[in-house]
């Protein structure tokens, strides 16, 4: 996965239109993670660690459209793989919901959340580090070392929690994983499609 993911990359950062664009893809794809944290995890007044990360998620969506912004000379309206890249989310949110309630017998919002947001900031920890040794532009990598370090507190933190309350009633998280990585690969193959790279 993770070679595959270096070659599309690659490719991505050849070409400032590209590059244009799938910033505005990881702005989505920020915003569409700050959205769900919204709706399932602040119907009441949420935690100071939700509030936190829902903040971070919001701006980091904010940051990559500013990027997308000043790399392009305006606004840009195209996406990488538009369809692919919300199907993947919402898959995922859908799957690991479902796994995590048939696997604990618990239908619980907050267990649901620890796992999602687990799965998305490992796979960020693997996407915006290779991003920022790819990518050319000082300014993409500077946001990119900020954005990475906010990143790393949550996963860390949230992945603990996660990890112990599937412990707590004997479930191994590696299922999850593996239904993640499942997900990600097929994005990155609509991905590659569109812009016409073989993996």
């Amino acid at each position: 996965m993770r070679e595959r993911l270096k070659t599309l990359l690659e490719a991505i950062t050849d070409d400032v239109q590209t590059e244009v664009v799938w910033l505005n893809t990881l702005s989505l794809l920020e915003y569409i993670g700050a959205r769900k944290i919204g709706k399932t995890m602040c119907q009441s007044h949420p935690s100071a660690v939700v509030l936190d990360h829902w903040a971070d998620e919001t701006r980091h969506a904010y940051a990559f459209k500013r990027l997308c912004e000043e790399l392009n000379g305006g606004e840009c309206d195209e996406y990488l793989a538009h369809d692919s890249a919300i199907s993947f989310f919402q898959k995922l949110d859908e799957s690991a919901s479902k796994w995590v309630t048939e696997a604990t017998g618990e239908d619980d919002p907050r267990q649901n959340y620890l796992l999602v947001t687990t799965l998305i900031e490992r796979r960020a920890m693997m996407v915006y580090p290779l991003y920022r040794a790819a990518t050319s532009h000082d300014i993409v990598r500077d946001e990119l070392q900020a954005i990475i370090v906010e990143e790393q507190d949550h996963r860390v933190e949230i992945e603990e929690r996660a990890i112990a309350h599937l412990e707590a009633r004997g479930v191994d998280i590696e299922a999850a994983f593996a239904l993640e990585e499942d997900l990600f690969g097929s994005l990155l193959t609509a991905m590659a499609m569109e812009i016409g790279v073989e993996l």
